[in-house]
């Protein structure tokens, strides 16, 4: 009996594996039957126009094989055949890249899963104004502190850039800078121009070469320099105002570093984007625990430091460098903030109520923990409010950012303009009021500050 069991179990299993061999050797044909059958056209076409294109709505034919539906088109000028696909899910298909207004002809094809066309359909389109020339047409600009200034509108956040031409002796256009940018609203500055009255030529383009109108003007760009952290003999001029008596702890200032071995000068090496940096803890408490509620955060915003200058200058921008760290704009990037600045010593703690810690944060912070009054601005100027700004859109507060015009955004230092009615206000000591800062961090890291403007004699 046991043997009869085996021969049976023997037979079915050589049974099983024939039938694997056989279905190996004779696999099933799961493709689309093929056929030389074109699919019926669409129909039902409305037209929508939009800048620089159109959007076409129409009824697919009813073919049960339809694999989807083509428009074929040129901008007109040029002889260059262009096309777009739409699924056979979609209702409408969408074409873009027109650089005028005028009428234009599409041709619309429904195509099978044979690679079979239908008959066309033509289609009349008359796009809106190209979002180039919207662009052109928000274009401002100016001289400013050794360049010129350039501000300007793209509601449509296309992919653009903005070339800067300067005109040699012969009277040949040399491009000078050019920036990208696909954000909203943009603004940039193009530096390193000679102080002198002289011709510029802007030109504006998307990413199908199409230009608009360009801008042609004559400026000066007003004299700058850089404030040097350091003089001649290498000596440090900048110094963190209260840090090596601890006056600082009573403005609220950052009174700690997260690397003590790493100087207060590593901020002006100039080393821009270093893998070594200037870290601080962010507004470190530690001397306000008596005054902490149970339960209380050790950090506080906003997070103050103040810079002695060392002389008087005016400022026309400032830039700063974050720690170069993989993945890019990870290392506690400060992304908004305010710069003051005054011409006077600030004021010493027995200046300020009963010269206690308590008063003096009152007088010196926003912390509501001491039910701070800000008093201090009214011995300080506003010079600026800086928000990083990405040039893709991309939020300032991610952790971290892929695309390379972002990247090199980042590598190139962040970039502030002084607010132009302050650029003539002389001042010694500058304050920092950060009030944010990425990946929710209680540190600030930086691997370079710079500041340009003029001296005050």
């Amino acid at each position: 009996m046991i043997t009869d069991m085996i021969k049976k179990q023997f037979f079915l299993l050589m049974a099983v594996i024939g039938g694997m061999m056989f279905s190996c050797s004779n696999p099933a044909d799961w493709s689309d039957p093929k056929d030389n059958i074109p699919p019926g056209t669409v129909t039902n076409v409305n037209v929508q126009n939009i800048n620089g294109g159109a959007i076409i709505y129409y009824t697919r034919p009813s073919d049960s094989d339809l694999m989807g539906v083509k428009a074929v088109y040129s901008f007109g000028g040029d002889d260059i055949q262009r096309d777009v696909y739409a699924s056979a899910f979609r209702d409408s298909i969408v074409l873009d890249g027109y650089a005028d207004t005028n009428e234009h002809t599409v041709e619309l094809y429904a195509i099978d899963k044979s690679g079979n066309l239908s008959a066309p359909v033509p289609v009349t389109i008359n796009p809106e104004t190209p979002p180039v020339e919207l662009m052109r047409r928000s274009l401002n600009v100016a001289p400013t502190f050794g360049g010129i200034y350039a501000s300007w509108d793209n509601p449509l956040g296309k992919s653009m850039d903005i070339a800067l031409y300067t005109i040699d002796s012969i009277g040949d256009r040399v491009l000078h800078d050019r920036y990208y940018s696909s954000g909203v609203s943009g603004r940039y500055t193009f530096r390193n121009l000679e102080i002198k009255e002289q011709p510029f030529h802007i030109e504006l383009r998307d990413r199908w070469d199409h230009y608009a109108l360009p801008l042609d003007t004559i400026m000066e760009p007003l004299f700058e320099t850089q404030i040097k952290g350091r003089d001649e003999m290498n000596r440090d001029i900048w110094s963190l105002y209260g840090w090596d008596d601890q006056t600082n702890t009573y403005r609220g200032d950052v009174n700690k570093t997260i690397t003590t071995t790493t100087p207060f000068s590593a901020m002006f090496n100039g080393v821009l984007y270093s893998t070594a940096n200037y870290e601080w803890w962010s507004s470190d408490v530690c001397m306000l625990q008596n005054y902490l509620p149970e339960g209380g955060t050790n950090y506080l915003y906003p997070v103050y430091f103040t810079i002695d200058m060392g002389v008087p200058a005016v400022y026309s921008r400032l830039a700063y460098y974050t720690r170069a760290r993989n993945p890019v704009y990870s290392s506690w990037c400060w992304y908004e903030f305010e710069v003051w600045g005054t011409n006077t010593k600030p004021k010493e703690a027995a200046e300020v109520g009963d010269g206690s810690v308590l008063d003096n944060l009152k007088h010196w912070t926003s912390w509501e923990i001491v039910e701070a009054t800000d008093a201090w601005k009214n011995d300080w100027i506003k010079l600026a409010d800086c928000v990083i700004q990405f040039p893709s859109g991309t939020p300032n507060n991610v952790n971290s950012v892929t695309s390379a015009e972002d990247i090199a955004f980042v590598q190139n230092g962040f970039h502030f303009d002084i607010d132009t009615d302050k650029t003539s206000v002389p001042c010694r000591y500058i304050r920092f009021v950060v009030k944010r800062i990425n990946n929710g961090a209680n540190y600030l890291q930086m691997s370079e500050l710079c500041f340009w403007g003029a001296y005050v004699n």
